[in-house]
């Protein structure tokens, strides 16, 4: 069982600008970004609490913005509005979506490594807690509005195989394949050099018979041949997916990861 992370909280007062106190019917977690790099979570939540909730307006209209959730530079998760009440973060997903707003830092927004794994803890942590999927249900804000309205948060948006394995990392961290101290934050510049998937290994040779196939899929339909035992492929690339990722071949094929079915060669 996860344990829940260290959370502070800086409860909202109930006002109609942030927290109305309306009812939430958890189905999914919203990814957000506050909106500029470097800026600490702190303000972020004096902005909501202090600025918003007590009436504050832009071209003479109120704001309407609040999270549940915000999460700072150093790692540190503030809570803002119970999960059982809606926050006004993700448009027409605030009825069934818990939202966090993560800070972010550098000039394509990623996030710091204590940000990072706060963000795997917090997420993996409420999904168990709620009985959500890692994989399906946790979300951007961008899978809701579409990316012409917003980029939110920016950098998963743009790295879409990154929210991927971040989703993995929440999954694996759940259900006890990996532990806080194995996190590693993908988004990070030093992520390949650190990453357990890097450097790819020049090749890989066959253990069991598999199937290669054309696509970086595992469907029927993609199967291309069999790789036999004994055989020795040469890796250009990996393909990183929601559960097991897969080595492009120099041949242009594709084949598993999976240690049961084949060595890697550095």
């Amino acid at each position: 069982m996860l344990s829940k992370p260290k959370i502070i909280e800086k409860w909202q007062k109930r006002n109609r600008f942030g927290r109305p106190g309306t009812t939430l019917i958890t189905k999914k977690i919203a990814i957000h970004y506050t909106g500029q790099a470097d800026v600490e979570g702190w303000q972020t939540v004096s902005y909501f609490n202090n600025v918003v909730a007590n009436g504050y307006k832009v071209n003479g209209k109120y704001v309407y913005a609040s999270s549940h959730y915000v999460i700072d530079l150093d790692g540190t998760i503030f809570q803002l509005i119970p999960t059982s009440e809606q926050c006004y973060a993700t448009n027409s997903a605030n009825k069934y979506a818990i939202a966090i707003e993560v800070a972010t830092t550098g000039e394509d927004n990623h996030y710091t490594d204590e940000t990072y794994k706060s963000m795997v803890h917090l997420c993996a942590w409420l999904c168990q807690y709620k009985g959500l999927d890692c994989k399906t249900d946790i979300i951007t804000h961008t899978d809701v509005v579409g990316k012409a309205y917003k980029l939110c948060p920016i950098y998963m948006v743009k790295n879409p195989h990154k929210m991927t394995q971040f989703k993995t990392d929440c999954h694996n961290l759940k259900s006890g394949k990996i532990t806080l101290d194995n996190i590693i934050n993908c988004t990070s510049p030093d992520y390949i050099k650190n990453s357990s998937t890097s450097p790819l290994p020049k090749m890989i040779k066959v253990k069991k018979d598999v199937n290669y196939r054309k696509y970086p899929d595992f469907k029927t339909s993609s199967i291309a041949g069999v790789a036999k035992a004994g055989d020795i492929f040469t890796i250009v690339d990996l393909v990183e997916r929601n559960d097991t990722n897969m080595y492009k071949l120099k041949s242009g094929y594709y084949i598993t990861t999976n240690k049961t079915y084949i060595e890697e060669i550095y």
